[in-house]
């Protein structure tokens, strides 16, 4: 799924499915918040990109410690 060029002078990872990413990043959420998103919040989660998805769960985790609390 991530590789690492092994040569030294590429500083970047190269990701070769960006949707395996975002399906693991939604799972972890999942898994860590104890919720389970609807089929159709995934869908809409997985359309978004990468950076903006970030920003969605984390206000997401935010939200969810603050009604904790």
């Amino acid at each position: 799924m991530i590789k690492k060029w092994n040569n030294q002078n590429i500083p970047f990872t190269v990701v070769d499915s960006a949707a395996e990413v975002k399906k693991k990043l939604i799972n972890e959420f999942e898994v860590g918040t104890g919720l389970i998103f609807p089929t159709s919040v995934r869908m809409s989660l997985l359309t978004l990109n990468y950076k903006k998805l970030d920003q969605e769960l984390s206000s997401m985790n935010k939200t969810i410690i603050l009604k904790g609390k």
